[in-house]
């Protein structure tokens, strides 16, 4: 079994590194530099034919989607104590949270981080960033429900759906948009980034 990552803080194989670290299992990472045209190069399209960050390598098995790697990872090697089985009560919920990471709160969060930060200065439209940001304050406020009454998204403790969002929660505040965290949700946030798996994710 050979479980490799192709990795490049801070894009979305955090995701993976973390669950890999947080459920114990070996892998590899190939360190990949946040550069457009080695991305887009032949040889790592080869490899993930979107030219972005991550890519799992399994055996002869590639994919590229981070949630959907997580469902896999998740699947083949745990869940232990990171996901609730199908007949919990709780399963449902922790879905809703996992996907909630990238779909819901992903669309907000993006687009304020390009208009306020990575697009250069002359294509950034102040309208675009207002409503990344108003959509994605939305989104902290319905994260804000939950953590108002546990420390982690569900109330049997961390899960895989902690790892999707508080990776959410770092672009947001690579955005500026930190300080529209309600109190619960910077908390939250603290309580997710202390974890030895985020720390060994996040370093360059």
């Amino acid at each position: 079994m050979s479980l490799t990552v192709y990795h490049a803080p801070p894009a979305r194989s955090v995701r993976v590194v973390w669950l890999l670290e947080e459920l114990g299992v070996p892998y590899e990472t190939v360190a990949m530099p946040l550069d457009r045209k080695v991305l887009t190069g032949d040889e790592y399209r080869a490899v993930n034919p979107t030219g972005k960050i991550p890519a799992l390598k399994h055996d002869d098995l590639i994919l590229f989607e981070s949630v959907a790697i997580m469902e896999y990872l998740l699947a083949r090697f745990g869940p232990g104590d990171l996901a609730p089985a199908p007949e919990d009560r709780l399963y449902g919920p922790y879905l809703q949270w996992l996907h909630y990471g990238e779909a819901g709160m992903g669309p907000s969060v993006t687009m304020a981080l390009g208009h306020r930060r990575l697009l250069p200065e002359a294509a950034r439209i102040e309208a675009m960033a207002k409503w990344g940001e108003r959509e994605a304050a939305a989104c902290f406020d319905v994260l804000a429900g939950p953590l108002s009454a546990n420390d982690y998204l569900l109330p049997s403790g961390f899960s895989a759906a902690d790892i999707s969002v508080a990776y959410m929660l770092l672009l947001a505040k690579f955005a500026g948009m930190s300080k529209a965290f309600p109190a619960a949700v910077s908390a939250y946030f603290e309580r997710c980034t202390a974890r030895p798996g985020w720390k060994v994710a996040t370093r360059g």
